[in-house]
């Protein structure tokens, strides 16, 4: 991870602009999704609608943070709610055991996350599609269970609960607008080290080892240690988002913070919004997780079960029209425009 970040500052080309989603390049598109997110966190007053906001910032973060393994280097992961949890864990347990507050925990949980998710891919790298995939969701299993059997350490399956007292230092805050404040940075801050990702050389090369392995080693690139890199970074990021939940919610419990349900959750965000592209995620975010709370709030008490049919269909639908996601749909419309608009001008020139 240490020569990824410190290594990709070789290579890195000027940022360059595009008007639809693309590798590579920061869009219009982006930066107008991006700047109504910051004013919606300015102007919206609703309280129920700042929850869901941070909701989906926090979930936009998470999903950036899977893209960088499962997009970017094609380390299809179903265990990530074992990262997630173990930076939820680490900095409660040495908030309420050791006094350490959560802005320090916060980076001891994401450096051990990033040693779990380097030593998982160790172990797994051989793997591919699915095995991988199956490997990482039975780590994450397995965290779940030590988790919910280590009872002096997490409390079980009574869970760790943080006290309610507002303290800036303990990360504990009266109203909800800081926690909005510190969620939408992190969703910037990894969406920008996304695009930064994307432009360096380092960024080509988990390009390389995720479209093909034997022409990456021909050209130099070590695949194993890319990948390894990959995912200790993705599994790091994973952590800081997952001691942001634990100070909003003030409530740990194994059985919800670390299932297989919360990797599902980011990987779909990631389909839905494209995966390999910096504003996948935050397009998945802003449609999967609004969608889910509206549908939960309103159909709920009249049929049981009703928004969970209606959020499937939705999402099969996406999945089914838009196969690159979102970002990709918006790009090929784009593409398609642009066709049409050369057309145009080239047959006017004609006539002319």
């Amino acid at each position: 991870m240490v020569a990824l970040l410190m290594g990709a500052t070789v290579g890195i080309k000027r940022t360059s602009f595009s008007a639809a989603p693309r590798r590579g390049a920061l869009s219009l598109v982006e930066i107008a999704v991006l700047a109504a997110c910051v004013a919606a966190a300015v102007l919206v007053s609703n309280r129920y609608a700042v929850d869901i906001m941070i909701r989906t910032f926090l979930w936009g973060g998470l999903a950036l943070a899977w893209n960088i393994a499962g997009g970017y280097t094609g380390l299809i992961s179903f265990g990530h709610a074992a990262f997630f949890g173990i930076g939820a864990y680490t900095s409660t347990i040495l908030l309420l055991s050791y006094g350490v507050p959560p802005w320090f925990g916060l980076v001891a949980g994401a450096l051990l996350a990033a040693v779990a998710g380097a030593l998982l891919t160790t172990i797994c790298v051989r793997l591919r599609g699915p095995f991988f995939i199956l490997s990482t969701l039975a780590a994450g299993e397995v965290t779940r269970i030590v988790a919910l059997n280590w009872r002096s350490l997490t409390g079980g399956s009574e869970g760790l609960e943080i006290a309610p007292v507002a303290s800036v230092a303990n990360m504990v805050f009266k109203s909800q607008w800081p926690y909005l404040a510190l969620v939408l940075a992190y969703m910037l801050a990894l969406f920008a080290l996304s695009v930064f990702i994307e432009q360096t050389r380092h960024g080509y090369y988990l390009f390389a080892t995720r479209d093909d392995e034997d022409g990456a080693s021909a050209i130099g690139i070590n695949p194993r240690n890319t990948r390894i890199a990959a995912m200790a970074l993705s599994a790091a990021c994973t952590a800081v988002g997952g001691t942001l939940f634990a100070q909003y919610f003030l409530y740990l419990d194994p059985t919800h913070i670390i299932s297989p349900e919360i990797s599902f959750e980011f990987a779909l965000i990631c389909a839905v919004g494209g995966l390999g592209v910096a504003s996948g995620p935050v397009l998945g975010a802003l449609i999967i997780v609004p969608l889910s709370e509206l549908l939960r709030g309103w159909l709920s008490q009249s049929v049981s079960g009703l928004h969970l049919v209606i959020y499937g269909a939705v999402v099969i639908i996406v999945m089914l029209y838009f196969p690159s996601g979102v970002s990709g749909a918006i790009a090929r419309a784009w593409a398609g425009l642009s066709r049409r608009a050369g057309s145009a001008a080239m047959v006017g020139k004609k006539i002319v």
